[in-house]
């Protein structure tokens, strides 16, 4: 099963609280393939989310739904009579002549914590929705047939303090919302928990690896720099050399030439703790700038 599979099954697993139970399946229905006089039905692969939109159809209006299974694994469910139609459409407000299909939302109670909104937005998301496995993306949309059923969604989604925009792909309006943290957001506000820690985990390893990787190539990019200044070095002190004697230079500028010789790729400081005394960075940088002046001086010569 997909992470958005495994989503969809816990989601169906919760049970909403008496008020909430209206509002979530008035989301699957609404949202589902088709909410009207002519028919109500839903397509889905998920097993879970027939069954659960068949059983709240059940439950909340007496009327049962009819549910068939293709030899692919498809899953239609279907109300097959006018008058069944008809039933369930004035359970939720509705009278089948509507020109234009909108979210009633006497459906869904005013609540301190939203609950009904939430429940609301959870029975969307089973029907229309889809979120990408967080190991590869953070993804989460919402797919909608009508352009004012897409308006009243981002209101909804808006006022649970959630962020989303819209596109528009293949005649069906996207509602969308990408980064960890939105993912998370809508995962947890629908109250599917164990997908939400997942999502949290997932994000937080990927974190890590990439402060792992952010340090390797800042080491590395700080070794390459002490590699380059060493050979420069290097070559000032072979410079140097080549027209007077080691002997011939102070015991600290003799010294210093000797070991970044042994030691063309190691940095200042590693250079400094070798020195006897020790030396700061500092100080051992001010020693090679009067290595660069002898250097500059035995060109005029």
């Amino acid at each position: 099963m997909s992470f958005s599979s495994d989503v969809k099954t816990e989601l169906t697993g919760l049970i909403p609280s008496a008020c909430c139970t209206k509002a979530e399946a008035f989301g699957m229905l609404i949202f589902g393939r088709a909410f009207s006089l002519s028919e109500i039905s839903l397509m889905t692969e998920i097993q879970a989310v027939a069954e659960h939109y068949s059983t709240s159809i059940r439950d909340l209006t007496g009327v049962t739904p009819e549910l068939t299974c293709s030899k692919a694994g498809n899953y239609k469910i279907n109300i097959p009579t006018r008058a069944e139609r008809l039933k369930i459409l004035e359970y939720f407000g509705y009278t089948g002549k509507e020109i234009t299909l909108r979210v009633n939302l006497s459906n869904l109670e005013q609540t301190n914590d939203d609950c009904c909104s939430k429940a609301f937005l959870r029975g969307a998301f089973l029907v229309c929705g889809s979120v990408t496995d967080p190991q590869k993306d953070y993804h989460i949309e919402f797919s909608v047939t009508k352009a004012k059923l897409c308006e009243d969604l981002m209101q909804i989604i808006g006022d649970l303090g959630l962020r989303c925009k819209k596109i528009i792909r293949s005649n069906s309006y996207v509602v969308y919302a990408k980064e960890a943290e939105s993912i998370e957001d809508y995962i947890g506000t629908m109250g599917a928990n164990n997908a939400f820690l997942e999502v949290m985990q997932t994000r937080a390893m990927k974190d890590i690896k990439n402060q792992i990787n952010r340090r390797s190539n800042f080491e590395s990019a700080n070794l390459s720099r002490s590699i380059e200044a060493g050979l420069k070095q290097v070559a000032i002190i072979e410079e140097i050399l080549s027209k007077i004697k080691l002997s011939d230079m102070t015991k600290d500028l003799s010294e210093l030439c000797s070991l970044r010789l042994e030691n063309p790729d190691i940095s200042l400081d590693e250079l400094g703790k070798m020195m006897n005394p020790e030396l700061s960075r500092s100080a051992v940088s001010r020693r090679f700038k009067k290595l660069e002046k002898i250097a500059a001086e035995l060109k005029t010569r």
